[in-house]
């Protein structure tokens, strides 16, 4: 199984990887079990796959037309459309009734079990919340709060909303916190040559994960790392350097590795569990 994508569910739960060949497999990261492999009609590029946060279903979709729902502990496919074009992103909803396809600047919302599709424009994501909604503009340089807009001078990588707070990484510029009014909290900036991708709250120590990459040259291993930070102020508590693995997904205390390694988080340092997850096989 060649590894072309990993995910997470929102609360770090569960974590899905999908190969180049549409295989796809979801993992619970609290006990190892393994769930898959199924064959659907996933392609790499973008996210186009994801698993909702009780682990029942996951998604995934090609880049043209078909969009699917399944089962995960039996991989039987439950919902399925083939009318989208260009998909680059899916996501459940919180209480995984509805699933988002996203492709640029436009959304359609799934309503799974009663065939509804809705479209909303100029939204290229939507992360739900229990205490906001929030989109993305077209332009990705833009997040929209309840009624507020927030512009950025640079490109939402990835945000996280937890606990009233907005975590964002940005394209060459760090990661950033704003309130629910969209006031600054705290911000915290990426070292030269480097560069953050994903971002993630950790629940068991209450820090900030921000999964980044080095692009200097002559390059230097390890490429990824993760720089864990107090969610609170920002600072830097310790990093993390990632080996022998190209793909990577959040847990709820730690990180999974597209090697079956996994990384988990302690308050000041880490502990290495080599080929924990059954993930390659």
């Amino acid at each position: 199984m060649e590894i072309t994508e990993m995910r997470s569910s929102r609360n770090g739960k569960f974590f899905m990887a999908g190969s180049s060949d549409g295989e796809i497999i979801v993992i619970n990261s609290e006990t190892a079990e393994r769930f898959g492999a199924y064959q659907t009609k996933f392609e790499s590029g973008g996210r186009r796959m994801c698993v909702s946060d009780d682990g029942e279903y996951f998604a995934a979709g090609s880049y043209s037309r078909d969009v699917s729902v399944y089962e995960t502990k039996t991989g039987k496919a439950v919902y399925r459309d083939d009318t989208f074009f260009h998909t680059q992103n899916l996501r459940f909803s919180l209480d995984r009734k509805q699933l988002f396809v996203f492709y640029s600047d436009i959304m359609y919302i799934m309503t799974l079990g009663e065939k509804m599709l809705d479209i909303k424009h100029n939204i290229s994501d939507y992360y739900p919340d229990d205490e906001m909604s929030l989109t993305l503009s077209g332009d990705e340089m833009q997040i929209k709060f309840p009624g507020k807009i927030l512009k950025l001078e640079k490109s939402v990588m990835d945000m996280f909303p937890k606990n009233g707070r907005v975590y964002c990484a940005l394209f060459g510029g760090g990661i950033k916190c704003f309130s629910k009014t969209k006031k600054e909290l705290w911000s915290a900036e990426s070292n030269p040559n480097e560069h953050y991708q994903r971002i993630a709250y950790c629940d068991k120590l209450g820090y900030v994960m921000g999964l980044g990459f080095k692009f200097n040259e002559p390059r230097t291993e390890p490429f990824h790392f993760v720089d864990v930070r107090n969610a609170e102020t920002g600072e830097l508590i310790y990093t993390v350097g990632l080996n022998g693995a190209n793909y990577f997904a959040f847990t709820y205390n730690g990180i999974a590795a597209s090697n079956g390694d996994f990384y988990e988080l302690h308050e000041k340092d880490f502990t290495l569990h080599e080929k924990r997850f059954d993930v390659e096989a």
